[in-house]
């Protein structure tokens, strides 16, 4: 007999088991556990709000961290409405359905096979070596070019498939030096796809990312990946309009690791809190944190053991405009137009931000046609890059441009 459309959704076994599954169902996460079924179990939203008793409005909604669940009754309908099995109820804070009573002290016996995965899972960890890891983090390299010149949406499901490869191995593994490895290969591909997360608008999705990222950071005692990862965390919360919050995060990031990372690194926390400060009002805070972003940028190149860093001259003073833009600084537009000559045509998004903040820049000097120019190059990059932070950015800039007009 054919299955009703309000029928239980039939939802592989094995989709309960995945970590970044049980991971969201321990946070209590539902937009990303909807996210994930529709990534790996092809549920649409409108099936899935069937299922849980939701419109698909309010599914998207919550997938995109608009809304959130917090009632015990939703989570309850939600966790039948999926047919969740016990161990996912559990973990989503719920009891389980089969619950005995005449023999408290059971043991619930194992489900068939269960211990043969367990084994299986801690064999195959136990092959992850130092060659296997370098592998791994060269994939995240791989991954971090595509982003760069094609834009979040192009790699953002293979990034999520090597970050749950990673987890897997890092969940299973006996031996404490690869298990460091392994955190900090997580760390890094979890950073990045936080920042693609923010890029796409999901934000809610982004702290996620940054939460593991932060968590496998400290477990690999890496302050550098510590603080590039709480760094970016910050921007999560710029972009929900709380820029005071966001410059508090940058700045105590910086005060718990700068005694231990390199000048590269200081400088790329200093050039953030300055951003932050901008977009609070602050220009004080904003000059003196570009200043001290230039005096550590000045001690050599970047260190080629934080390839998830990319900073020189050349970006600082991208970095310096899109701050001092918003305050109207008359050299702005003469300093930006000389960055986007010497920019690597490579980093696709950056110039579309680069171009948004120039366009932003003439126009304030009165070059109207040339900043419609720039700002319409933009608008094509953040297309082609999928870029929805840039696009809003874009879209904010052409109402202020109109309403000048």
């Amino acid at each position: 007999m054919r299955a009703s459309a309000f029928d239980p959704p039939s939802i592989p076994p094995a989709f309960w088991e995945r970590p970044d599954v049980c991971q969201t169902l321990r946070k209590r996460d539902i937009g990303m556990l909807f996210a994930l079924l529709h990534e790996h179990a092809g549920l649409s939203q409108t099936r899935i709000g069937t299922a849980v008793g939701l419109g698909q409005g309010r599914v998207s909604e919550v997938i995109n961290g608009i809304r959130g669940i917090r009632g015990a009754k939703v989570f309850e309908r939600i966790a039948d409405g999926l047919d969740m099995p016990d161990h996912a109820r559990i973990l989503l804070g719920l009891a389980p359905r089969q619950i005995t009573t005449s023999a408290p002290n059971r043991i619930t016996p194992a489900r068939p096979g269960q211990d043969g995965e367990l084994l299986r899972h801690i064999t195959a960890a136990r092959g992850i070596d130092g060659t296997v890891v370098r592998v791994l983090q060269a994939e995240t390299d791989t991954i971090r070019l595509l982003d760069r010149r094609l834009g979040a949406p192009a790699v953002a499901g293979k990034l999520e498939a090597h970050i749950s490869h990673i987890e897997t191995g890092l969940r299973y593994s006996l031996r404490p030096g690869n298990r460091q490895q392994l955190a900090a290969a997580l760390a890094d591909a979890s950073a990045l796809a936080g920042w693609q997360a923010i890029d796409m608008g999901h934000l809610a999705r982004a702290w996620s990312h940054f939460e593991r990222a932060t968590a496998a950071a400290r477990e690999a005692g890496d302050p550098c990946l510590l603080a590039f990862a709480a760094g970016e965390q910050a921007y999560v919360l710029l972009d929900l309009h709380r820029p005071e919050e966001a410059l508090a995060m940058v700045r105590a990031a910086y005060d718990e690791t700068h005694a231990t990372i390199p000048h590269q690194l200081r400088c790329w926390l200093r050039a953030a809190e300055a951003e932050m400060a901008a977009a609070a009002g602050d220009e004080s805070i904003c000059r003196k944190a570009l200043d001290g972003a230039a005096q550590e940028l000045g001690h050599g190149p970047a260190d080629d053991e934080l390839p998830y860093l990319a900073l020189n001259d050349t970006h600082l003073a991208r970095w310096r405009g899109n701050c001092l833009v918003q305050f109207g600084d008359p050299q702005t537009a003469g300093e930006l137009n000389a960055v986007l000559t010497a920019m690597d045509g490579s980093f696709a998004r950056a110039e579309a931000g680069l171009r948004c903040d120039l366009a932003a820049a003439l126009h304030v000097c009165g070059d109207k046609d040339e900043a419609k120019r720039h700002l319409t190059r933009a608008r094509e990059l953040a297309q082609v890059t999928g870029s929805a932070r840039q696009r809003r950015r874009i879209q904010d800039l052409s109402k202020r441009i109109g309403k000048a007009a």
